[in-house]
């Protein structure tokens, strides 16, 4: 099988049901690990992967580089302009994100295997919030949701406006002249302004609780030249774009995509602009090398980690009972004790 020339169809956002979990790669027989990929708004769960050539890199390309990984991609209503735009909120999104893939794991009983997630712009804010609610729930209460928060080991975030991006009063009034108010005043928009209170608490509660993950923060490099430049739209790619046809600009600077002084990170710069960073034409890409780099050490110690996790979060799951030395295994037996 080629692993440079394998493109998939061509996917557009209006292509089948769009919504939910969906499973791009098995992982073979005994898979060790799921990862799973998050668009950002205006997003699609596989246009906003696919390269321009046609390569839709989590099936095309991952699952040669990562033989032993279930490989998931998450797909939700973020459209947030024209007459279907979502009115879901930022809580309502992560709680729902949260639902959907636990159940996905429950149903398929894997819900105590190691989670990696790979998360683009706005898809890392919901993460984050999903997480966030995860932490605070109980093993009893929504073991479930739970599962998720104890099993996730790695997060790499791919331009998330962790502090915001910058639309300026100006900006808000350029936009409302050309009726392009849904972008400025919609219900998620309007809280992704830089250094805005929302985005602020909710750096404080992750905080918290992210010591934990081993995280890579990924930025662009690259100004994005115009609108459409580079495959599937986001609002945050068509705003900033909007604006470069000024004066080109990158949409999610560094000081927003990385948190200084966080814990078990690593920064990491692409050299792509802002939708780029989710797409890679082949395994020659060198940015790909580099992302799939760090994926493979995750991947690597996850299943060891997580279990140590699982054995000191509750002891009384594990008591008793001989771990074998296939990691697959032992978590195998972990969600046969959660149901």
């Amino acid at each position: 099988m080629s692993t440079i020339l394998s493109p998939s169809t061509n996917i557009t956002p209006s292509d089948g049901p769009n919504f939910g979990v969906k499973e791009l790669a098995s992982g073979g027989d005994s898979p060790t690990v799921d990862i799973v990929a998050i668009h950002g708004l205006d997003g699609h769960r596989e246009a906003s992967f696919t390269a321009p050539n046609g390569v839709l890199w989590l099936r095309d390309l991952l699952p040669e580089t990562l033989p032993n990984a279930r490989i998931l991609t998450y797909g939700y209503d973020a459209r947030t302009r024209g007459v279907n735009r979502s009115n879901q909120a930022l809580y309502d999104l992560s709680i729902d994100f949260i639902a959907k893939l636990s159940s996905f794991r429950v149903y398929t009983n894997t819900d105590a295997r190691p989670l990696i997630f790979i998360a683009h712009s706005f898809g890392g804010i919901m993460l984050k919030k999903a997480l966030i609610h995860a932490n605070a729930t109980h093993i009893k209460h929504l073991p479930a949701h739970k599962a998720v928060e104890v099993s996730t080991y790695g997060i790499i975030y791919l331009g998330t406006p962790h502090q915001g991006i910058d639309i300026t009063d100006w900006t808000r009034s350029l936009l409302r002249c050309f009726s392009i108010t849904s972008l400025a005043d919609g219900p998620i928009m309007k809280h992704l302004g830089l250094h805005s209170e929302t985005l602020q608490q909710l750096m404080a509660e992750y905080t918290a609780i992210s010591g934990r993950f081993q995280t890579v923060f990924c930025y662009e490099t690259y100004d994005t030249l115009g609108p459409g430049a580079t495959g599937v739209s986001s609002s945050l790619h068509f705003l900033e774009s909007f604006l470069s046809l000024i004066k080109p600009s990158k949409h999610v600077p560094v000081i927003s995509a990385v948190v200084q002084g966080s814990v078990k990170t690593e920064v990491i710069a692409i050299h792509k602009d802002h939708l780029g960073l989710a797409q890679f034409c082949s395994v020659l890409d060198n940015e790909y090398s580099i992302l799939t780099e760090h994926l493979l050490l995750m991947a690597r110690q996850a299943p060891a980690a997580i279990l140590k996790y699982w054995e000191k979060h509750n002891p009384t799951l594990c008591k008793g009972y001989q771990w074998s030395n296939n990691p697959g295994m032992m978590l195998h037996i972990l969600a046969s004790l959660m149901n």
